[in-house]
């Protein structure tokens, strides 16, 4: 045998992941798992002056902004924006008002329970349905069951493409829109939940993004998560304990109504708030273990599928007939969107009410054609 045999050549072969299954946080995730929860919660037990309400409303939505604009890519060009959003937001809308409305108006039309609710209205049945209809075309935001969380795409949508039209300017041309948007929420705020499809709101929720930018300006200067987002969350909560999520009417906060509790302070609560969830989920992801970040980051996934599904099951579940909604109809409400939407992400089926163009899970080795197990985002590399 020869030992001054040349060793055979090796070529390593470093695969690129594609766009849409680069690093993810699963702390990211995570959070929008909690956020998906905690509207499911707040949709079952529709009380405004109960418990849940005060406890979720403040931060439940706020934080999606928040994170839009924490995750905020300076990149992207403006027709980048509307393509993306338009496919992850405004395709699964349109599919799913839609799939909504066919039952929900064949019961409108004809339900005995609709008819009193038009008499209480001096109008008649079908003259009530038919304003419920073109609501339907306006705006979903003026709408309640089966719709109850339909509002927030269009707006996010709207916010989100808005901004990024903003970008071309000066900051300071932002910031000015914003200041004037708050003094609205303050003297007329009502005017806000008036235009179509939720423009009005969309220029809230933008504040709500543009706090999350300035967030992730200062986040690599917080050196313990864990603490100072505890502190943050438990700042919000006190505020909201002394009246901060309520306007001066007594109103809970509710962006879908265009009611900001507080003047200023009502929407600062919910940022502060979504702050703390999360730093304190970032504080957490190195103990998240790789077996189970996979299936929070599929748990996200189906965000978009729950938010548009759970409140048609909670409608469809609804008895007049009882003072109190029964929990199983929470875990329906809950879990069944999440079993069907999981499946349909795995088979890559109904990407129009999924928003999602591809499975997110598992990614594949290119080479070896393996599936690479633990985290998502770990770096793909092969040898020959």
């Amino acid at each position: 045998m020869n030992s001054n045999r040349a060793p055979p050549s090796r070529t390593v072969f470093v695969v690129s992941i594609p766009a849409a299954t680069r690093p993810r946080s699963v702390a990211i995730d995570l959070v929008r798992v909690i956020a998906v929860v905690a509207v499911v919660t707040r949709h079952t037990w529709y009380d405004p002056d109960g418990v849940v309400a005060q406890v979720i409303c403040p931060w439940a939505i706020a934080v999606f902004f928040v994170l839009t604009g924490y995750l905020w890519s300076s990149r992207k060009t403006l027709q980048q924006e509307v393509d993306s959003r338009a496919t992850a937001l405004l395709l699964p809308y349109a599919v799913w008002m839609v799939l909504i409305s066919i039952p929900y108006f064949i019961w409108a039309f004809t339900s005995p329970g609709l008819a009193e609710t038009a008499q209480e209205l001096d109008l008649s049945q079908s003259a009530w349905a038919t304003r419920l209809l073109l609501a339907v075309v306006y705006g979903s935001q003026l709408l309640v069951q089966p719709y109850s969380a339909c509002w927030f795409f269009t707006v996010m949508f709207i916010a989100v493409v808005l901004l990024r039209y903003l970008g071309r300017f000066p900051r300071r041309y932002t910031w000015i829109i914003l200041a004037l948007t708050v003094v609205i929420t303050v003297v007329v705020p009502k005017i806000l939940w008036y235009p179509p499809l939720g423009a009005g709101l969309a220029l809230v929720c933008m504040l709500f993004i543009v706090l999350g930018q300035e967030f992730r300006k200062v986040r690599d200067r917080i050196t313990r998560p864990l603490v100072t987002g505890a502190a943050l969350f438990a700042i919000g909560a006190l505020a909201v304990y002394l009246g901060a999520a309520h306007n001066t009417d007594g109103v809970l906060i509710e962006v879908k109504l265009s009611t900001y509790g507080y003047p200023v302070l009502g929407l600062l609560t919910g940022v502060v708030m979504s702050v703390g969830v999360v730093l304190m989920a970032e504080a957490f992801e190195s103990r998240i273990p790789d077996k189970a970040a996979p299936f929070i980051t599929e748990a996200a996934s189906t965000a978009t599928f729950s938010m548009f599904l759970h409140p048609v099951l909670l409608w469809m579940l609804k008895n007049p007939q009882e003072g109190h909604v029964p929990v199983q109809n929470y875990f329906i409400a809950l879990l069944v969107p999440y079993v069907i939407a999981v499946v349909c992400l795995r088979r890559g089926w109904l990407t129009w009410l999924t928003g999602a163009p591809r499975p997110p899970l598992p990614v594949a080795d290119t080479i070896g054609r393996l599936p690479v197990v633990g985290r998502p985002w770990r770096s793909l590399v092969g040898s020959s």
